[in-house]
Order: C-alpha cells, then sequence, then structure tokens
C-alpha cells in the first residue's frame, strides 16, 4: 500500500531521473521503497538499481553500471504492478535493455541518455 509520502517521494524520484539526476531518484526512490513490501517493494528496487546503474554509467563505470542495470530491469520486466503515480515502466524497461544490448558490442558508442525518460 503506497502511502502519500511514498507517492510524492514516487513523483519527485521520477522528476529527478527524467533531469538525468540519477542519484538523486535512487534516493528518493529508497525512501519510498523502505515502507513498501511484495511486488510494489521489488519493482520499486528495480527502478533504485537502474537509477544506480546509470549513475554509475554516467561516471564513466561500465562494469558496475551493468550489473545494476540487469537487476534493474529483470525487476521491472517480472511481474508489473500499478504504481499511484505515472511512470513508465514498461518503456523503461525496453530503452534498459537496448542500452544494455549496446554496452555489450566491442567498440560501440556511448548511449545517449537522455533517450530514457519515466
Amino acid at each position: 500500500m503506497f502511502t502519500e509520502r511514498a507517492r510524492n517521494q514516487l513523483a519527485q524520484g521520477r522528476a529527478a531521473f527524467n533531469r538525468r539526476q540519477y542519484f538523486e531518484a535512487h534516493e528518493l526512490w529508497e525512501e519510498a521503497w523502505r515502507e513498501l513490501d511484495g511486488r510494489e517493494r521489488t519493482l520499486v528496487q528495480g527502478l533504485i538499481q537502474i537509477a544506480a546503474g546509470l549513475h554509475h554509467l554516467h561516471h564513466q563505470r561500465p562494469r558496475p553500471a551493468t550489473e545494476l542495470l540487469r537487476k534493474g530491469v529483470a525487476k521491472l520486466s517480472s511481474d508489473v504492478v500499478a504504481l499511484p503515480v505515472e511512470l513508465n515502466v514498461r518503456a523503461l524497461a525496453g530503452g534498459v535493455e537496448r542500452l544494455l544490448a549496446n554496452l555489450g558490442t566491442p567498440g560501440a558508442e556511448m548511449a545517449d541518455l537522455t533517450l530514457l525518460e519515466i
């Protein structure tokens, strides 16, 4: 069950994520995550891992980025639940999967992170 506080943190995290402030998004979503359980908790944990992975990628650390992005997209791709805040989780999962494919291609250029929004 989402409290008003958790809803606000999810919305603020979405805004931070869309501004490419991945660490801030991670922190805001983590606050909401602490209040949740079950499938909602797992879904928000996936968002947290993706934000942390993108933070690593932004700082030129592809190895930890890839690991976190894989874990996060797996959580988003499993049983998606309805969230009380408009978050386009399926589109984010697809974008992260394309990013992971690009990261796995030798000699590929750095992907444009501005294409990832939620």
